[in-house]
């Protein structure tokens, strides 16, 4: 059983298809990267699969079988689904400890 399948997915904004039918999975214990140009749709797929962008069709599932297209943002982060954005932020009147459990 695989840890995330990806199924056909389609993200469209406007008229610009930022992915177009992405089929991946990945099994438990694997690591793939995703590399490519600016604009080759990368973050919209990290978007997609943590809920922060929808897509217009596919499915992705976890490999529970709970399907995250239909999950709000909040239920994929409590499935353990999140995404870290690239620009870092912490809080300097927190001790680290309270600044890594504010990403819990």
């Amino acid at each position: 059983m695989s840890a995330l399948v990806i199924d056909s997915l389609t993200v469209v904004f406007g008229a610009f298809r930022a992915l177009d039918g992405l089929s991946l999975a990945v099994d438990p214990g694997e690591v793939r990267a995703v590399i490519g140009p600016n604009g080759a749709g990368k973050t919209t797929l990290l978007d997609a699969i943590t809920g922060i962008t929808r897509p217009r069709s596919g499915r992705i599932r976890l490999g529970d079988g709970r399907d995250l297209t239909r999950a709000s943002e909040a239920e994929i982060a409590r499935a353990g689904v999140r995404r870290k954005f690239q620009k870092p932020s912490v809080f300097p009147a927190l001790t680290v400890r309270e600044n890594l459990a504010l990403g819990c």
